[in-house]
């Protein structure tokens, strides 16, 4: 059985992540672990202010808010909660304890959500950044707008430099569900002969049932995040896969907008995150 550390403050921007969470395990039987993480303890760590006499934080009251917050996402998404766990610990660095935890459990993915301002800034510029740039194992993003729905599709964009070493991975999580993929690659010269073979040699190599290729041709005015965006609107995927490169050369090509109006890339789909 797959483990899921699922992350929740216990708080309305939380939710989405706990019940993307609940759908996956429905349909792929996950055992889910949920971790609140507290931190509010802490009244100000660079102040003259000392925590001797402190009282300890109540770890039983802690965790009975979290099995309340849990079972009524359960109650109200009409599933039944299996092989389920709950953590809470009281810490300052939350990011560590969220690894930490992850590495001791021994989940196979950590699952959180986003909160607002753009999924792509949310990415890479903070909370969820650091856990994406850290974590050894992949990072379900899941953003504010998602809305509970059944896993039936994946989406990959690819610059196919490691296909090789990559779809294997997606392959193996989206056949938990089922779930063809269809991978989309971005070029400038997709016409041109030398390109044009070369990607449809990768096609012909790697092409399934269930996996499909989309070789799409870039417009210099439309930045790559807005090609992607429109993609993603057409093929209304469950989930978005993405390769974090150590360089981040691709990846930040394709969250970087070229014009100002673009806000970032804020979608109701949820993202699963390798980090290379």
């Amino acid at each position: 059985m797959k483990k899921l550390l699922v992350t929740t403050d216990l708080s309305y921007n939380s939710k989405p992540a706990v019940r993307f969470a609940i759908q996956l395990a429905a349909q792929a039987g996950y055992e889910l672990t949920f971790l609140y993480v507290n931190s509010s303890f802490i009244i100000d760590p660079f102040s003259s202010v000392t925590f001797v006499g402190l009282p300890e934080p109540d770890t039983k009251m802690q965790e009975q808010s979290l099995k309340r917050f849990i079972h009524t996402l359960y109650r109200q998404t009409h599933k039944q909660p299996e092989k389920i766990n709950y953590i809470v610990e009281n810490k300052l660095g939350v990011n560590e304890a969220i690894l930490d935890c992850a590495k001791r459990i021994k989940a196979d993915y950590i699952c959180m959500s986003t909160r607002g301002g753009g999924l792509a800034n949310k990415l890479l510029g903070s909370h969820t950044s650091k856990i994406l740039h850290d974590s050894p194992i992949p990072v379900l993003v899941v953003p504010r707008h998602y809305r509970m729905k059944q896993l039936n599709s994946v989406l990959y964009p690819s610059d196919i430099e490691d296909i090789k070493i990559e779809l294997p991975l997606i392959k193996k999580f989206a056949a938990e569900f089922n779930a063809p993929i269809s991978i989309y690659h971005y070029d400038y010269f997709t016409e041109e002969e030398e390109i044009n073979k070369k990607l449809h040699e990768i096609e012909h190599q790697y092409k399934s049932n269930i996996v499909h290729f989309h070789f799409k041709k870039l417009n210099p005015e439309v930045s790559l995040l807005r090609h992607l965006q429109i993609d993603i609107m057409r093929a209304k995927p469950s989930i978005i896969t993405m390769f974090a490169k150590e360089d981040r050369s691709w990846f930040g090509q394709l969250f970087q907008p070229i014009k100002t109006s673009e806000k970032g890339f804020d979608t109701r789909t949820p993202m699963l995150v390798f980090r290379k």
